[in-house]
């Protein structure tokens, strides 16, 4: 198995994301996508961690490493509660997990 400590888990990036977003969203969210996360967050949010797919292609002017980078996704799950198809993606966020080249790029809500 290759040494992989140069490398974040895919929790610590995710947590990294979430700070991020946290950090970036009143810059970028439309100010009631602000207040229904604040609202909601608690109970019905959700980042999901996952290696970074090949969508990302058309968004950075580099090749995705799936080694090297993750996908986060920030929003709100509504599936559970009966209603259907009303899930809320509020941010995508690519990131490095290499510990010595941080690297992040968000695709937000419109």
């Amino acid at each position: 198995m290759e040494n992989q400590s140069h490398l974040w888990t895919l929790e610590e990036v995710g947590k990294q994301a979430y700070d991020v977003f946290l950090e970036l969203a009143p810059d970028n969210l439309k100010p009631e996508d602000i207040t229904k996360f604040n609202d909601d967050r608690e109970e019905h949010g959700f980042i999901e961690e996952d290696i970074a797919d090949e969508s990302w292609n058309g968004f950075v002017e580099f090749e995705i490493d799936q080694e090297d980078y993750a996908q986060v996704i920030v929003g709100l799950e509504y599936d559970g509660i009966g209603v259907e198809n009303q899930d809320i993606i509020f941010a995508k966020i690519l990131i490095s997990r290499d510990k010595a080249a941080p690297f992040c790029h968000v695709i937000w809500k419109d």
